[in-house]
């Protein structure tokens, strides 16, 4: 029996919208009064699952359903309002957002090694995988060039080549890798579905369905603030494909406030 990998427990996110002071008299007056008029939202609601170790998994979902609110939650970036996450694997690494990790005014071979640091991984594995690292994100050329002249494309390959040569428990990937021509892609995938092999865990969060069905086994749909499903990827699909021709906000929940609570 598989071990658990990462557990979601009655997770909710809501966010707050400050109205902006536009003069100098409301800004004082609030700053006094220590409250100023703000609009709440629920982005998620109520998310349970459970992925076990080894486990491929997709999130799919509308712009606006809160998967990168679920990834931010999932790998701390963001706390939940209410409920928990339990992370059980030993090493987890995310790939959420184009260049988080990195400094421009850094080499890419000062990047690697801070990125290697800051992700709590042992320095001593660093020099078995350095060269692996640049040959599969093809940077020889521009190692020693500072990331601030690189393309979005190359600080995608760099970001993917040093977590990929991690070998993580647990493996997150956004959309970051969307960025990437064709042919970098199938790389990533080919060098994804090899960590699977190897027992990693993915969790996959894609608006192509194409590489949804390539790479994952199950699907959680996201629509409004909660999971509309959770199965294979073929019945995720058929669900998705229904939601689309609803209202994405028609479940959203905005409720007025006039204090910071």
């Amino acid at each position: 029996m598989s071990e658990l990998c990462l557990e979601c427990i009655d997770v909710s996110k809501k966010f707050r919208l400050y109205e902006r002071d536009t003069s100098l008299k409301s800004r004082f007056a609030n700053s006094i009064e220590r409250h100023t008029d703000l609009l709440e939202w629920y982005v998620l609601r109520d998310i349970n699952f459970r992925i076990l170790q080894g486990d491929r998994v997709g999130i799919i979902g509308r712009n606006g359903s809160g998967k990168s609110t679920l990834l931010k939650l999932l790998t701390g970036i963001y706390t939940p309002t209410v409920g928990g996450i339990e992370i059980y694997c030993k090493r987890m690494l995310a790939l959420i957002e184009l260049g988080v990790g990195f400094y421009d005014e850094l080499t890419a071979r000062e990047n690697i090694k801070l990125n290697w640091v800051f992700n709590g991984l042992p320095k001593k594995e660093l020099g078995e995988y350095f060269d692996e690292i640049v040959e599969f994100a093809g940077l020889h050329n521009f190692l020693d060039t500072p990331l601030k002249y690189y393309s979005t494309g190359m600080v995608a390959r760099l970001g993917f080549a040093i977590a990929s040569h991690a070998h993580p428990d647990l493996l997150i990937v956004d959309e970051v890798l969307a960025v990437g021509d064709a042919e970098f892609q199938e790389r990533c995938y080919q060098k994804i579905d090899e960590l699977c092999r190897q027992g990693a865990t993915l969790i996959l969060v894609s608006h192509s369905t194409s590489a949804i069905e390539q790479m994952c086994e199950r699907a959680i749909l996201l629509d409004g603030e909660t999971i509309a499903h959770d199965g294979s990827v073929l019945d995720t699909m058929n669900v998705y494909n229904d939601a689309l021709s609803k209202p994405i906000f028609e479940n959203l929940s905005v409720s007025p406030s006039n204090s910071v609570g």
